[in-house]
């Protein structure tokens, strides 16, 4: 019996602070979506192109279907549901509006004709599918915590370098050209979560991995001695406690041999990435609340 094709797709609960609100902890609203092709209100979401990431998808999609910029947060549930050519896979983040493009008048498409920012409790009952309910629910259960609002550092193993050789300083050796196509890869994933802040240990194959990131955003390339091979486990406890203090998403490429430091310092277990691999952890006042993986 042949299995049944699964196509994988992805999107978010968009969500904004609620205009005007001068609470202390200001209201929410989330962003539903009308599909004039199924007669239904849900949450924007649609299917990756051949060779896309999740996390690009659902940035792409949620930007094509209401004109609105997000950077992705906290993971949500994934679900799965049949569909008339097999069953399809969505995976979903908390997703922050960002910039004025909420504000901005919305133009139809082919795949939605209306979007509403609308309250939590007004969108449980304008949602079509159990499967979004169930998923909003997940959402305002972050939200008691205040994990939807989770900031966002990105561990990063350097892209496969050149061998080591007594011909080329340490410091100097460059990636390959797979690990160059891995650092061009790296571009819309970071860009998913919003990276606003590019740092590297102080290693050529570091900072290659992270230049073209840091070129699309224009934004400087800073560098960090505390994250190099030869660094201590207190000096990169130091940068780490200051990289979780702010605010603005942040990438840090390093070496393996630092890793374990650099996890132990976010309070991460420790896990074997491959050159050019990532984890991303979310985090609140200290706290990691949840962790991903970018292969």
């Amino acid at each position: 019996m042949a299995s049944e094709r699964i196509t994988t797709a992805a999107g978010g609960i968009v969500w904004r602070k609620r205009p005007g609100s001068a609470r202390p902890e200001p209201r929410i609203e989330v962003l539903v979506v009308h599909r004039p092709s199924y007669d239904d209100w849900t949450f924007p979401k649609g299917k990756t192109d051949p060779g896309e990431s999740l996390q690009a998808t659902a940035v792409r999609e949620i930007g094509e279907e209401t004109g609105i910029r997000v950077r992705l947060g906290h993971p949500l549930q994934d679900l799965s549901y049949p569909v008339n050519d097999g069953i399809k896979q969505v995976s979903y983040w908390c997703a922050h509006a960002v910039g004025a493009d909420e504000a901005a008048p919305f133009v139809p498409n082919k795949e939605v004709d209306e979007i509403r920012w609308i309250s939590l409790r007004e969108a449980r009952d304008l949602l079509t599918y159990a499967h979004d309910v169930s998923l909003l629910e997940e959402f305002d259960e972050l939200r008691d915590r205040q994990a939807h609002r989770s900031r966002t550092l990105i561990v990063l193993r350097h892209a496969k370098a050149a061998p080591r050789s007594s011909d080329v300083d340490d410091l100097d050796r460059p990636l390959t050209a797979g690990g160059a196509e891995r650092a061009v890869a790296l571009v819309p994933l970071l860009g998913a979560y919003g990276v606003l802040r590019v740092v590297s240990s102080p290693a050529v194959r570091c900072a290659r991995t992270v230049e073209p990131y840091a070129h699309s955003i224009s934004t400087f390339l800073e560098i960090d001695d505390r994250l190099a091979e030869d660094t201590n486990p207190s000096s990169v406890q130091r940068s780490i406690a200051a990289l979780m203090d702010r605010k603005k998403p942040v990438v840090v490429s390093t070496h393996r041999p630092t890793l374990p430091w650099v996890l132990e310092a976010i309070g991460v277990d420790l896990q074997d990435l491959a050159p050019g691999e990532a984890v991303v952890v979310h985090h609140r006042k200290g706290h990691v609340l949840a962790t991903e993986r970018l292969l």
